[in-house]
């Protein structure tokens, strides 16, 4: 409502201002004023019907002034007049409403004052509250400094109570260990150790502390007086072990280790062996920190390690002496039993000394190490003096590093540690000793060796019924195969190379100076076959071995000196010279000899052999079945004048007979050496290469012939050649 009232002020306002320009700018007249109050009149009463009763005695009013409006200014002041009217009327209860509204924002400025009162006296509490809460907080903070300050007076003393106890602990533990009574196995001996030390190391952490020095050097003596003790009766309880174990030896001292008086050597030693251990893990565990008692540790170990070793040793070099004396002819069961004995005896020994002490010390592998001496003592001289055959020595490193190495020594650790260096010792020695006798036997008996006439009695010796196969074979080759077997299974690898190249170079050797042996004997097919056979189970039997067989050979080259020595004496005049030709000089720079490395493979040895064999049998064996075509084309080639019919026809019908008659030898041969079809078929196939080949030369001779000499000549086809040729 408000916003319609301001809006009709607006309107008139705006009707006022275009009637007061139109005024101004246009001439009314007086008809022309008339009508406008007449149609304004009319308006009103129009207005008027709708009004109420007070409005239309406005209006009613209004009218009655009508008569004296005279010009547009008392129009607007009348029309003005009566709009204020109507506007008053209407804002009567708007009015009322505002009035009310004044009263009411009266009150709410009279609620405002009361609060802001409030506000003021609270403000005022709150200050109040401040003040009360920062006086209680400073009291609980000198509260809190008071009881922090008594804490720390608590702790100080305390603190000063628990060190002092370091000081005055000494008097009790100085009568303790001066009291007769005093047992090193009783209850309260190893707490007093502990104090001990706990006492001393104070001393040491706290040198700033008055009369520490003192009281330091006091619980030294102490530590010193308690060690003794201990150490005292360690020693004693070891001796006395050892002394009743001694007495229950029998009188010879010959015991053997599954007699029950040998197993009381250490099962009297174990009864006492808790009790000890005991005391020593509190010796052990401060050995590291402490000197005293490592070197109480390491004369318990001493006494224990003496003791065993004065116990066990004589009856250990017994043993050993019955062993060697029993296996006086068998040096490999000498050797495996022993090992054995000793294996046990470490095992035994490294048991028992666990059984006393926590850690394992260099005294228990020398120990261990003195005891397994003795089978070297008498191991090394055998080997040198008594054990001469390669083979038995190849059998003594196989049970050495298989049986007793791989077996035992590498499986069980550390309880075997002092055992396996003496047996890696043996087994080097063995080794060692079995390089020098393989060599020596290589040299006797491959290289140097002397067949007799069965040795070479080939082929009736492939004739013979023999169950055993390996008794065809040529003895050198027997004897390099074993050797090699043995020598695989005991050597390492670089040493295995190396004796195995000097080996099968030797063998070879050995089988090309038998082939000519066999050649006087029997036939040149015979001993290329024999050459063949034999490399070629060399090859098959070398193949399993997984080694390369190759050797590094380093030698010296010593031409360059001899040159430079031939130009030495050659310009002696300039051996003095001043001058860059001196020939003193040029020796010593040019006659260096030079270091060369050559790589030799036996195995591609053995495969390069094998080639040249079966490459001669091969053209032995096509020679001696078409040398008459070889001959005649060799005729012809040198010859100026054709060959003849009748000569053609001879040489095709001289080999044709050949190949009847021989063809069967060979093949027979093939199969008596080689024994295998697949093998003997192709070494076959080059053979029958080679005769096809000549028949085929002479065939181009013969193709310039007349056709009636050709079918005189009947010289085979290809086709025919073939199915004589075939190898079935």
């Amino acid at each position: 409502m408000p916003l319609q009232i301001i809006t009709n002020a607006a309107q008139s306002k705006l009707v006022r201002d275009k009637l007061t320009k139109w005024e101004t700018s246009t001439s009314v007249s007086q008809e022309q004023k008339d009508c406008v109050i007449e149609l304004a009149t009319w308006s009103a009463i129009d207005e008027a019907i709708d009004l109420p009763s007070s409005d239309l005695i406005s209006i009613n009013e209004a009218q009655d002034q009508s008569s004296t409006i005279n010009n547009a200014q008392q129009f607007y002041e009348w029309f003005h007049s009566v709009e204020r009217g109507m506007e008053s009327d209407q804002e009567s209860e708007y009015r009322d409403y505002i009035n009310s509204l004044k009263e009411h924002h009266g009150r709410c400025n009279s609620v405002l004052d009361g609060i802001s009162k409030s506000l003021d006296h609270l403000r005022l509490l709150g200050n109040q509250y401040r003040t009360v809460s920062h006086t209680t907080e400073a009291l609980h903070d000198s509260c809190e400094l008071l009881m922090q300050d008594q804490q720390d007076l608590e702790q100080l003393g305390t603190s000063i109570a628990q060190q002092l106890v370091y000081f005055t602990e000494h008097d009790r533990i100085g009568t303790k260990l001066n009291s007769s009574a005093i047992s090193v196995m009783g209850e309260a001996f190893v707490p007093m150790l502990i104090k001990i030390d706990e006492c001393v190391e104070f001393m040491k952490d706290h040198p700033d502390y008055k009369e520490s020095a003192v009281y330091l050097a006091k619980y030294q003596q102490c530590l010193v007086r308690a060690l003794t003790l201990l150490r005292s009766y360690i020693v004693n309880a070891i001796r006395s072990t050892s002394a009743v174990a001694l007495s229950a030896l029998p009188g010879s001292g010959v015991l053997v280790p599954g007699d029950p008086t040998f197993a009381q050597l250490y099962s009297k030693f174990q009864s006492q062996g808790p009790r000890i251990k005991a005391l020593m893990e509190q010796i052990e565990d401060r050995s590291e920190k402490n000197p005293e008692y490592l070197q109480v540790m390491q004369d318990c170990y001493t006494c224990y390690c003496y003791q065993r070793q004065a116990l066990i040793l004589p009856i250990i070099n017994k043993e050993v002496e019955r062993l060697y004396k029993l296996h006086d002819k068998d040096h490999v069961t000498f050797i495996r039993t022993s090992c054995m004995f000793f294996i046990r005896i470490c095992e035994d020994e490294y048991s028992l000394y666990h059984c006393f002490f926590s850690r394992s010390d260099l005294i228990l592998q020398g120990l261990l190490e003195s005891l397994s001496s003795q089978l070297y003592d008498y191991f090394r001289p055998m080997i040198i003096q008594q054990v001469q055959r390669f083979d038995l020595l190849a059998d003594i490193c196989s049970v050495l590093k298989n049986d007793i190495f791989d077996d035992h020594v590498n499986a069980k650790g550390e309880c075997l540690e002092a055992f396996g260096h003496l047996a890696l010792q043996m087994l080097e020695d063995s080794q060692e000793r079995l390089s020098y006798r393989t060599q020596a036997y290589i040299q006797s008996d491959i290289t140097n060796f002397l067949p007799s006439a069965g040795d070479l009695a080939y082929p009736s010796k492939l004739s013979e019924d023999l169950s055993n196969q390996y008794a065809m074979w040529y003895p050198t080759v027997r004897r390099s195969l074993i050797c090699l077997s043995k020598l695989y299974r005991c050597t390492n690898r670089s040493v295995f190379e190396s004796l195995a190249q000097e080996c099968l170079a030797a063998c070879i050797d050995s089988l090309k100076m038998a082939t000519l042996s066999i050649v006087e004997n029997s036939s040149l097919l015979d001993s290329q076959l024999f050459l063949i056979k034999h490399l070629l189970i060399i090859r098959e039997q070398i193949a399993p071995f997984d080694v390369s067989f190759t050797v590094n050979e380093v030698s010296l080259d010593f031409t360059n000196l001899k040159i430079a020595a031939t130009g030495l004496i050659t310009n002696k005049n300039r051996i003095l010279s001043l001058s860059s030709n001196n020939a003193l000089l040029e020796f010593l720079f040019q006659g260096a000899p030079q270091l060369t490395k050559k790589v030799l493979d036996s195995k591609k040895d053995v495969d390069i052999n094998l080639k040249e064999a079966c490459t001669d049998f091969i053209t032995t064996a096509a020679t001696m079945l078409s040398s008459p075509i070889h001959a005649f084309l060799a005729t012809v080639e040198n010859s100026t004048t054709p060959p003849t019919m009748e000569q053609c026809r001879n040489v095709v019908s001289e080999t044709t007979q050949r190949i009847s008659s021989k063809l069967i030898g060979i093949k027979k041969s093939m199969h008596l050496y080689l024994a295998n079809p697949d093998t003997e078929a192709i070494l076959f196939r080059p053979i029958r290469g080679q005769i096809l080949t000549q028949f085929s030369n002479l065939r181009k001779v013969i193709d310039k012939m007349e056709e009636e000499d050709k079918f005189i000549i009947n010289c085979p086809s290809p086709e025919q050649l073939t199915m004589t040729l075939a190898y079935n």
